[in-house]
C-alpha cells in the first residue's frame, strides 16, 4: 500500500498536530517495511522489533518538526538505520546484544526475508480467521491449532462429523479467498486439507 504524495502530505500535516489517527495510518503503512529493513541490518527479530517500535516512537515525539516536503519513508528509514547502528555499537559493550546478534547470524534455516514473509503471512491468516463466524472459527481452531480430528471436534461440540467437515471446507475457502484478495498467498499449501 503506497500513498500518493498529496495523501502523504495531508497525513504529515495532521501528524504535526499530534493527530493519533494520522500516526496510526502512517504506522500501518510503514511498520512492515521498517521492520524488514531493521531485520536486514541486525538479523535479529527481537532487536528489529525494538528498532521498529523505537522508530515510530521517535516519529511521534518529533511529529511537530516533520517536514512535509520530503517523504516520510526516507525519514523513517534514516531513524531505523541510526537506531540499528547504535545497537551494533552497543553490541561491543553489552554481551546480551552480541549473543542475540550472533545467535541469529548462525541460524541458517531462515533468512530475514523468509522470516518476514512467514510472519506477514501468519498475520494475514490471523486476520482471515478473525473474520470467520464464531462456530466456524471454533471448529477451525480445534482442528488446526489443537489437533482434533473432525470426529473428535464433532463429539466435543455435539454436532455431526459432516458438519465439522463442511465448516472446515468453508473456513479454508474463506482463508484462501482472503489471502488471494490481499495478495498474501505465500504459505497456502500449509493450510490445505
Amino acid at each position: 500500500m503506497r500513498l500518493s504524495t498529496i495523501g502523504e502530505i495531508e497525513l504529515l500535516e495532521k501528524l504535526k498536530q499530534q493527530n493519533r489517527a494520522a500516526f496510526s495510518q502512517l504506522y500501518n503503512l510503514y511498520v512492515k517495511k521498517i521492520y524488514a529493513y531493521a531485520l536486514g541490518i541486525l538479523k535479529s527479530p527481537v532487536l528489529a522489533e525494538d528498532v521498529t517500535q523505537d522508530t515510530f516512537v521517535k516519529l511521534w515525539e518529533h511529529a511537530a518538526s516533520v517536514r512535509t516536503d520530503r517523504s516520510v519513508q526516507g525519514f523513517l528509514f534514516t531513524i531505523a538505520r541510526n537506531l540499528a547502528l547504535n545497537i551494533l555499537k552497543q553490541a561491543s559493550r553489552e554481551t546480551w546484544i552480541s549473543d542475540e546478534l550472533f545467535g541469529h547470524a548462525l541460524d541458517q534455516s531462515e533468512d530475514g526475508l523468509q522470516y518476514t514473509e512467514r510472519r506477514q503471512t501468519g498475520e494475514f491468516i490471523g486476520k482471515a480467521i478473525a473474520q470467520l463466524p464464531p462456530q466456524r472459527r471454533l471448529i477451525y481452531d480445534l482442528c488446526r491449532n489443537y489437533g482434533y480430528s473432525y470426529k473428535q471436534a464433532a463429539e466435543k461440540l455435539g454436532i455431526k462429523d459432516s458438519t465439522v467437515n463442511s465448516q472446515m471446507v468453508k473456513a479454508l475457502k474463506t482463508i484462501k479467498d482472503f489471502m488471494v484478495r490481499n495478495g498474501a498467498l505465500l504459505l497456502l499449501l500449509f493450510y490445505r486439507s
